[in-house]
């Protein structure tokens, strides 16, 4: 894969995580009782773990979770990958001399096209989900 197609990916993968945890926030604004916007005001500075804790909580309370343990589980995993395409994986070749052609290179292109087809479909997956929660929920 050449830079320019790396780059890309990794700005889209990291546009798919930013989707998922603005759905996240939106289906916990709908969920919990009272006003919506309230709700997201109270949420919207929280970094995708704290907020898939405060959904998973909120989820769970009734006995009824919209989302099941694995998917959740899912997420948790998604936060650590999401972290990774953010903080260090530029690190992990870019010093390398003639990098395009370095193992390190072919290795993080490699896990960056499997990242971004999952989270692409788990992106897809969140974002039905809030569209026919928050539709068939509102207050």
């Amino acid at each position: 894969m050449d830079f320019d197609t790396y780059k890309n990916l990794h700005s889209e993968t990291l546009m798919y995580y930013q989707l998922i945890e603005h759905d996240l926030k939106y289906i916990y604004a709908y969920m919990r009782k009272g006003n919506i916007n309230d709700n997201f005001e109270k949420i919207e500075n929280m970094t995708l773990g704290q907020m898939i804790k405060t959904l998973q909580d909120l989820d769970n309370s009734d006995g009824d979770p919209l989302i099941s343990a694995g998917d959740y589980n899912f997420l948790s995993q998604m936060k650590d990958n999401r972290n990774l395409w953010a903080h260090s994986n530029f690190t992990e070749f870019i010093y390398k001399e003639n990098f395009i052609n370095s193992k390190e290179y072919q290795k993080q292109c490699d896990k960056l096209k499997r990242d971004h087809d999952r989270v692409s479909r788990a992106c897809n997956i969140l974002e039905n989900i809030r569209i026919e929660y928050c539709t068939n929920h509102r207050h």
